[in-house]
C-alpha cells in the first residue's frame, strides 16, 4: 500500500523463477533445448507462462492497492 512504483528487473526474475543463473546458462542451455527440457532461452525473451505470469500476478496486486502505481521494467531481454 505504501509503494509508488514496481520495476521489473527482468534478468534476476527470470533467473530466480528458473533457478539458473545466465552466465552459467551457456554450459547446459543447448543441450536442455535439444533433449526438449526447455523450449528455448529464457534469457532471449521473457517466459510467459512463467516469469510473465508472476509479473502479471505483481501488477494485478500492486494496482488493487495503489490505483496509479507507476510500473517500469528493466533487463536485457531480447
Amino acid at each position: 500500500k505504501t509503494a509508488q512504483f514496481f520495476s521489473f528487473g527482468t534478468n534476476d526474475l527470470t533467473q530466480t523463477t528458473m533457478g539458473m543463473s545466465r552466465d552459467d546458462s551457456g554450459s547446459f542451455l543447448p543441450n536442455y533445448t535439444e533433449l526438449d527440457i526447455i523450449d528455448a532461452n529464457p534469457f532471449a525473451s521473457v517466459d510467459q507462462s512463467g516469469v510473465g505470469q508472476l509479473m502479471e500476478l505483481a501488477v494485478k496486486k500492486g494496482k488493487s492497492s495503489r490505483r496509479g502505481i507507476k510500473l517500469g521494467i528493466c533487463g536485457e531481454h531480447g
